[in-house]
């Protein structure tokens, strides 16, 4: 009972902390790396931002962020100063001008991340793991992981800029980077479980 009162409350640290981070602004800055936080202001030349870790407020050169990602689902980029539209809207013809090669592999990037919202491959792995145990479990997230893209993973608000080969090849990369960690990491989840079910029977007999 001890032994699962502390996974319970490890999981639901875990949860809070995704939450947190989940609901945050994030800067995607040009050499690729993100810093999770709270935007407070934009001017000409600099982002005033507060980060999650800290509680004073930072700030960074425009020059150096690539693009937020507001936590209410839209984004900026700042360089070619193009804000993302709501859902459904198309955008312009150039939304991606003026972007070179690696930007547009970091919006593909980003977009994915922010659209590709299907958990479905870490529930079917995770009830596999927990049904099967780890050796039987282990087929369901190896399948998924194998398993082409179908036109449903590349669902995104903004369908145009998947005509851009660059954009597209970066999208589809990061949605079966992210699909693959979901699905092992269901596993992970439903093999924790069941050793935690054989050993709580195991300790009552």
């Amino acid at each position: 009972m001890r032994t699962f009162l502390l996974a319970l409350a490890l999981l639901l640290s875990q949860l809070a902390r995704a939450q947190s981070t989940s609901s945050a602004d994030v800067l995607l800055l040009v050499n690729g790396d993100e810093i999770p936080g709270q935007v407070l202001a934009i001017s000409g030349n600099s982002i005033s931002y507060r980060a999650l870790s800290k509680p004073d407020t930072l700030r960074f050169d425009t020059d150096a962020v690539f693009l937020i990602r507001f936590a209410n689902g839209t984004s900026e980029v700042l360089h070619g100063k193009w804000t993302t539209a709501p859902v459904g809207a198309q955008p312009p013809p150039d939304a991606l001008a003026g972007l070179g090669a690696a930007q547009r592999r970091t919006l593909g990037l980003s977009d994915a991340r922010r659209c590709y919202t299907n958990r479905s491959s870490f529930w079917i792995s995770a009830g596999a793991a927990l049904q099967g145990g780890p050796l039987l479990g282990v087929i369901a997230p190896a399948i998924i992981t194998a398993h082409p893209l179908a036109d449903t993973n590349l669902r995104t608000d903004l369908p145009a800029r998947l005509a851009d080969p660059g954009y597209r090849a970066a999208y589809e990369q990061e949605v079966r980077r992210v699909r693959r960690g979901r699905a092992w990491g269901g596993y992970a989840l439903g093999t924790a479980a069941w050793l935690l079910l054989i050993t709580m029977a195991a300790n009552t007999q």
